[in-house]
């Protein structure tokens, strides 16, 4: 009897453990200590920004993702980096905030070729790292690392500091989820080969990656290999934020026209969401720092910046 009592005691015991701490995980939030309109001047427009792993400077592109700008958000000084065509398209800066990678479209015979190309904000040096190519599935810059796919195949080089090995690269092809890793490239499609995926990205810590899936007007964070997914609910061009994080935008149309956007944060194992934004403005396009708690987002071409601090 006393060791069946003493069995019975210990799974309470356990079961109390686990309640806590899943209350704890649960009670964890982000609380918005600012958010405030970045002071361009009144002729600019910015869109599909993207913030310095420090926090400490904003690219941003045209409506029609043409050009990309670096907005200094100490000195207030406004620069042009480039006026090429798509370079506004998922343009990148490395770990240590010195380079710039983009894309740049060009068109001959009514076919288009994208490159990849680097800026070196210290020197104000460009360079080519990919010659034009028809099919850039998608490239990554972790660390001073690129690792672009161009038809299933990694290729990789050092564009600053020191060289990462084993980055793992997200890309889409046909509307399908692949990973690519050393040079192996495979489909995960976690929600099976029926459905339609965009936004994938992988966590800084490079174990997960997150992905919104069309039909299902729902976004997901899995495992790298596509294993153990986990639903985020209705969110879309969701990012990571840190490693226990995304954050994305819940927006709504009229078939023509956006209505009205909140940005939402959702914890990666899908328990806490929350919004960070009401509907006084039409916020899009959120990306977070990588180093600091801060979130930038596009509202109709007015850029703001909002200051975060997470909550137990």
């Amino acid at each position: 009897m006393f060791n069946l009592t003493k069995t019975i005691m210990n799974k309470n015991f356990i079961f109390l453990l686990v309640f806590i701490t899943s209350q704890l995980a649960f009670s964890q939030g982000i609380k918005v200590i600012s958010n405030e309109p970045i002071p361009l001047p009144a002729s600019e427009r910015g869109y599909s920004p993207v913030l310095s792993p420090n926090g400490d400077f904003i690219l941003f592109t045209g409506s029609n993702l043409q050009g990309l700008h670096k907005f200094d958000l100490a000195t207030r000084q406004l620069s042009t980096i480039t006026n090429d065509e798509g370079a506004g398209f998922n343009a990148q800066i490395s770990d240590d905030g010195q380079t710039i990678v983009f894309r740049s479209t060009k068109r001959e015979n009514r076919l288009r070729f994208q490159s990849l190309q680097s800026l070196n904000l210290e020197t104000g040096e460009r360079k080519e790292l990919l010659e034009p190519v028809r099919n850039l599935q998608g490239f990554s810059l972790r660390g001073g690392t690129l690792s672009a796919v161009v038809d299933g195949v990694v290729k990789t080089q050092l564009v600053s500091g020191e060289k990462v090995e084993a980055v793992t690269v997200p890309s889409n092809r046909d509307g399908q989820l692949y990973m690519s890793q050393d040079t192996r490239t495979r489909r995960v499609s976690p929600q099976g080969n029926q459905v339609n995926y965009l936004w994938a990205s992988v966590s800084p810590d490079g174990k997960k990656m997150v992905y919104y899936v069309i039909e299902l007007n729902r976004a997901f964070v899995a495992n790298v290999d596509g294993s153990n997914p986990v639903s985020l609910g209705e969110m879309r061009a969701p990012v990571w934020m840190g490693n226990d994080w995304v954050i994305g935008m819940l927006d709504r149309d009229d078939g023509h026209f956006t209505t009205e956007s909140r940005i939402v944060a959702v914890s990666a194992n899908g328990a806490v969401r929350q919004f960070l934004t009401d509907n006084s403005v039409i916020a899009m396009e959120p990306m977070a720092a990588a180093n600091a708690n801060k979130i930038v987002y596009s509202n109709n071409g007015q850029l703001f910046l909002m200051q975060v601090e997470f909550t137990k």
